[in-house]
């Protein structure tokens, strides 16, 4: 709670000072009952976007035969829990993978007033704090009662960026979702026989798209990516997000159309953005030299006009010839945007955050990513590796013996 206290206040509002998040109830310590495991089986959460596919193709790689627990539970202002293209993830992924698939229905995302934190002049979104929740808890009671020991979630490397700032340790605005939360969770969950971790921490998003068309291009077609994609379509072709995967796609030599993005109306959203543009307002820096928008701007310069040219000659509609012209003139505009610019080079991935996987996978998950990226470790990312393990461990302290009764009567 102390942790989550930190994060909201460092992107939330100004507006409403003081502490950010308190305990207004509590109860007596559970008492741990350990769950018979499983041998080498683990639960996979998987949505169909690209990060819980590739997760789900590399826990099927690496261990036997994983369940995948895909939650669904709708609301109005999005589609992603709904439509057909997440029908077809949730069928065919079964198909071209050896997993199994369960999934599990709620109503607990309607719970919520989804702009209240928006209009208190936070940056946070609602769903960016309580969608870990019910995420965590559905995989959890599922792996209990399947006797599997092992929950995987998840997680790029962008999320695992952390600071001190004074006696705190800022993290990434995803913190619910980094290395640091599932340690925490993972902690909590060890008295009943469950391990948390994820395969994808040493990845950045780009080569989280990269691993998926270059190792498992097979399930690209499965991509579904955006919570406002139309029915019947993956992905609105339309936003900061899906321009960015069109941007990756391109870098990789592939048609964006492979993971269900319109090229020419992703390019065409960019008209009017530089391509250094920051997508989400102003937040804290959290690395000293990196920054999120460094990603498109290598994926930029690595592919010249030419190759866009010739990637979308092979696949671009009849009714939509008209367009490429104006596209491609985009793209060339945003390519001189990007080679006037000096970032720092594109990270590999990165070894100090593949420390934090677990240990039973790291070392032939490590043989997999070399086999597609170079290896990357830094002093910053090793600071990075550092602080989330002290982080954890600082979170996890009460749950060690003796601590419990403490902390419940703290917050009494």
């Amino acid at each position: 709670m102390d942790n989550v206290a930190i994060q909201l206040e460092a992107y939330g509002s100004a507006r409403r000072p003081g502490r950010a998040a308190q305990l207004v109830d509590s109860g007596p310590p559970l008492e741990p009952t350990r769950q018979p495991a499983a041998g080498n089986r683990d639960a996979v959460a998987f949505s169909g976007g690209k990060d819980s596919t590739v997760l789900a193709a590399l826990a099927a790689e690496l261990t036997d035969r994983p369940l995948l627990v895909m939650i669904t539970s709708p609301v109005p202002w999005a589609r992603d829990h709904v439509g057909v293209a997440r029908d077809v993830a949730r069928t065919e992924i079964a198909k071209r993978l050896p997993v199994e698939l369960v999934e599990v229905t709620s109503d607990f995302r309607t719970a919520w007033e989804i702009s209240f934190s928006q209009r208190d002049g936070s940056t946070l979104g609602v769903h960016e704090v309580s969608d870990l929740p019910l995420f965590q808890a559905s995989i959890a009671a599922v792996a209990a009662m399947a006797g599997i020991s092992r929950c995987l979630m998840a997680s790029e490397a962008d999320a695992q960026y952390n600071v001190s700032i004074g006696d705190r340790v800022l993290l990434q605005r995803d913190f619910m979702y980094s290395a640091v939360t599932q340690g925490a969770l993972d902690a909590l969950l060890q008295p009943w026989g469950i391990r948390q971790g994820s395969l994808t921490y040493p990845l950045h998003v780009p080569q989280v798209e990269a691993l998926l068309l270059r190792r498992y291009r097979r399930l690209a077609d499965l991509q579904f990516s955006y919570w406002q994609a139309p029915d019947g379509m993956r992905a609105c072709s339309a936003c900061p997000k899906c321009s960015e995967i069109a941007l990756f796609a391109l870098a990789e030599g592939v048609s964006p159309r492979k993971v269900g993005i319109d090229p020419i109306r992703a390019l065409g959203f960019l008209a009017d953005r530089r391509v250094d543009a920051r997508w989400s307002g102003l937040e804290p820096p959290i690395h000293e030299h990196r920054a999120p928008q460094h990603h498109v701007v290598h994926a930029v310069q690595a592919t010249s006009s030419q190759r866009v040219a010739e990637i979308l000659a092979k696949d671009t509609p009849a009714n939509a010839a008209e367009r490429l012209g104006e596209a491609l003139a985009i793209y060339a505009r945003l390519r001189a945007e990007a080679l006037a610019l000096t970032v720092p080079p594109a990270p590999g991935f990165v070894t100090d955050f593949l420390d934090l996987v677990p240990a039973d996978l790291r070392q032939r998950l490590g043989s997999i990513l070399a086999e597609h990226f170079r290896v990357t470790s830094e002093p910053e990312f090793e600071a990075m590796t550092e602080r989330a393990r002290a982080l954890t461990a600082w979170i996890a302290e009460p749950l060690r013996a003796g601590s419990r009764w403490k902390l419940w009567r703290r917050h009494r």
